[in-house]
């Protein structure tokens, strides 16, 4: 079971390898056989399926950041509140909130379940140009 130091100090090794578009560092957080939920893409199994998920967010959102607002653990399971911002394909800053949880295992993340709102994606990475005013 994963001590709240340990749990809190492991997602931010993981924001830190996305934000610096470290995958390999990244994935060597997660298991082998992990699971990746969203209300966006479903159901991925497995370490690779994971890697090409994160290559292809890197490659469309090229400066996106995560931040962890919110850190909730108990043994090894944690939530955790993130922002997401950047700028979308078209050029426009955005910033999406969402929810993670992560399932733990050996230190490892074993699953992660993603929360966000599908149409607020939408909107803030639709490719129309906004009306100006």
């Amino acid at each position: 079971m994963a001590t709240k130091h340990d749990a809190r100090l492991l997602i931010n090794h993981i924001v830190a390898a996305y934000n610096s578009h470290d995958v390999d560092a990244l994935v060597a957080f997660y298991k082998s056989d992990v699971t990746y939920w969203s209300a966006l893409e479903g159901l991925k199994t497995g370490v690779d399926a994971v890697r090409e998920h994160i290559d292809h967010l890197h490659e469309i959102l090229p400066d996106e950041k995560m931040q962890a607002q919110t850190i909730v653990t108990d043994g090894d399971l944690v939530v955790v509140e993130f922002e997401s911002t950047g700028t979308n394909p078209v050029g426009h800053p955005y910033a999406i909130k969402f929810t993670e949880v992560f399932e733990l295992c050996d230190g490892k993340v074993a699953s992660i379940k993603t929360y966000l709102d599908p149409d607020e994606v939408a909107d803030a990475m639709s490719q129309r140009e906004t009306p100006s005013a």
